[in-house]
């Protein structure tokens, strides 16, 4: 599924309709489901056939006859029902995998100014949206698109049987519930929104609380925290209380509705039979078609509810749409070799809060095998010059040229072998000190240890219980001094032998350089 699909504003119903355009199984998921409706009219043709003939003529026979069909039927009806949960489970999965990867890869290749506006954990929980779309637009949502059409198939053979009295009355309390639904769905709809920002408020607290646990512990302020806490737990408790009361009245008030429904039935059937019009037989039929007619209905009312949850989820995915992508995935890959030549024409860009220049028709050349050092007025500006040469970010007007080749026009998504980026401060991911040299690729293990014994690692790390295979990632690399951090990440991008090597400021956090070709 396309994540453009996110950047519309959609109701249930438009939702609804565009479901088969991405299910590929929606014909065979079709089919089944015209067969499980149809199976379904068996017990009501049953119990039609028993009260007006078997009863009356005693045949014993055809009712044998009668119950082993129906058994088969169900059975049947059984086996289908089976399989389209399956397709539709499978369906889910796919979903998911689908969305959520295409999420991620959207934030791989984003522009990391928009990236950076809001906090890892807020783009963390916008992807536990797609557990939520996944459970309406390949769940039983879907199964509810494919059985409500047949509701009114329900509703006319009734009316055939039963009478246009049955037909009318059946018709007007699925309308009367479904207007009373609409009321309820505004109320749900407001309180799911404020229950959705007091739990923004809850989570990014958890957030900014737990990342500085550090301070919070060396200020003495767990008290002061706790009681924040609290405040914000009680004021979300009483919102999830609205929400929960809130969503279970479409159970209920369809519980009600169903009874009521059945009751109609009952007696305006019920007085037809006495006067003649219609058989004991149909009024039973036409109490069972009338459960299997309202059912779609109580189906429809908690999905049309609960689908303000699906819009909240659909506004989280379309903040991670929105964000610009850096460069076209499609476009080829830098070429593998490369000598390193670096060329800057006419590049200006300028800082989107306040529109300030930072560079205007900047040119510069850097030779192949040379290394340069940036003395710039801020460290910002080395940074962003850096980031211009790397890709990160693209410049409002100029090129950038990497051996003549323009670097707008290549993906910059994998430079490695080629050009690597060291900012000023490294980081470590989760795994070992090994595992971080080699890239998580033992086959890099001799150029990593060369290129880690060449920055004096092997006397640093030999301090160490476990050497090289410390567990690092998730902040556990704190007992580490910056220095060792950043000789690390240093040695890790000398592991691939890069032709281009930009070096950000490294010196503030190691103790020493070591002489090497680079941009720096």
């Amino acid at each position: 599924m396309d994540l453009s699909y996110f950047k519309k504003q959609r109701g249930l119903f438009s939702d609804l309709r565009t479901l088969p355009a991405f299910m590929r199984s929606s014909f065979d998921l079709f089919l089944a489901s015209i067969c499980i409706n149809i199976l379904g009219l068996a017990l009501p043709i049953v119990l039609m056939q028993v009260y007006d003939r078997i009863v009356l003529t005693r045949a014993t026979s055809t009712l044998l006859w009668l119950v082993a069909g129906f058994m088969a039927a169900l059975f049947l009806e059984t086996i289908l029902r089976l399989s389209r949960s399956t397709i539709t489970n499978w369906m889910s999965a796919r979903f998911e995998h689908s969305i959520a990867s295409s999420c991620v890869e959207r934030w791989m290749n984003c522009v990391l100014d928009d990236f950076e506006k809001d906090g890892a954990g807020v783009h963390l929980d916008r992807l536990r949206a797609v557990n939520t779309l996944r459970s309406f637009y390949a769940g039983q949502a879907f199964q509810l698109m494919l059985d409500l059409p047949f509701a009114f198939i329900f509703l006319a053979v009734a009316g055939f049987i039963g009478g246009w009295q049955v037909a009318a009355y059946l018709a007007s309390v699925a309308l009367i519930f479904l207007f009373v639904i609409a009321f309820i769905r505004s109320s749900y709809s407001k309180s799911r929104l404020r229950q959705k920002i007091q739990a923004d408020r809850r989570y990014n607290f958890l957030v900014e609380s737990l990342s500085g646990i550090h301070a919070v512990k060396a200020l003495t302020l767990e008290e002061s925290m706790l009681r924040r806490h609290e405040r914000l737990e009680a004021d979300a408790a009483m919102l999830d209380y609205d929400v929960i009361f809130i969503g279970n009245l479409p159970v209920n008030i369809g519980n009600l509705f169903f009874q009521i429904n059945l009751f109609g039935v009952l007696f305006i059937g019920g007085t037809l039979a006495i006067s003649g019009h219609i058989t004991l037989g149909s009024l039973a039929g036409c109490t069972l078609l009338s459960g299997r007619f309202f059912q779609p209905f109580r189906a429809l009312a908690s999905f049309w509810v609960r689908h303000a949850d699906i819009e909240i989820a659909k506004d989280q995915i379309k903040n991670i749409v929105d964000l610009r992508e850096e460069s076209n995935l499609d476009a080829p890959c830098l070429p593998e070799e490369i000598k390193g030549k670096i060329v800057l024409n006419k590049v200006s860009y300028s800082l989107e809060n306040d529109g300030a220049d930072v560079f205007k028709e900047l040119n510069m050349l850097v030779q192949d095998g040379e290394m340069v050092c940036i003395n710039a007025d801020s460290g910002r500006k080395s940074t962003l010059l850096l980031n211009l040469i790397y890709g990160l970010i693209n410049p409002d007007n100029g090129q950038v040229f990497i051996d003549g080749h323009d670097l707008s026009e290549f993906c910059h998504t994998d430079f490695q072998g080629r050009m690597e980026y060291l900012p000023q401060q490294g980081t470590l991911f989760n795994g070992t000190i090994f595992d971080n040299l080699t890239l998580f690729n033992p086959g890099n293990r001799q150029v990593a240890m060369d290129a880690a014994s060449l920055l004096q690692l092997d006397s640093v790390l030999s301090d160490l219980p476990l050497g090289y295979e410390t567990k690092v990632g998730n902040k556990l690399y704190e007992f580490l001094p910056t220095g060792v951090v950043q000789r690390i990440c240093l040695a890790r991008a000398l592991t691939v032998r890069p032709r281009i090597l930009l070096l950000d400021k490294v010196n503030e956090a190691m103790v020493c350089l070591f002489p090497f070709y680079s941009v720096c």
